[in-house]
């Protein structure tokens, strides 16, 4: 499985397990809204839209990608892009390594910085 790293403000080390948490039942809806027969692609832009605007307040910028992604195949009702957004989503929160940083950058935290 690949690894992420992650350098997080420090500040929000009591914050991130609770929204990490927030973010794979995210995951986890989006997969099930699409697995059903009956897509409501507004409701998983919607979801996706959120995870974008949350993802850089806690110093995981690659969280705000996944979200504009999904968001966006949402938009244009590409079930299959919203499946892989969401997967990688999930595989993303499950492989991230949090380092808690005073001060951290949080363009520093990105897909493309693996182990």
């Amino acid at each position: 499985m690949k690894k992420y790293n992650a350098r997080v403000d420090a500040d929000l080390r009591e914050l991130i397990p609770g929204f990490m948490a927030h973010k794979r039942a995210d995951a986890h809806e989006i997969l099930a809204g699409i697995s059903s027969g009956h897509v409501d692609f507004e409701s998983v832009s919607s979801i996706g839209h959120k995870i974008k605007g949350e993802g850089g307040s806690y110093g995981l910028h690659p969280v705000s990608v996944y979200g504009a992604e999904i968001e966006q195949a949402a938009r244009g009702h590409d079930v299959e892009a919203i499946r892989r957004c969401a997967n990688e989503l999930a595989a993303y929160l499950d492989a991230v390594q949090i380092e808690y940083v005073d001060d951290a950058d949080p363009f520093l935290s990105d897909p493309g910085n693996s182990q």
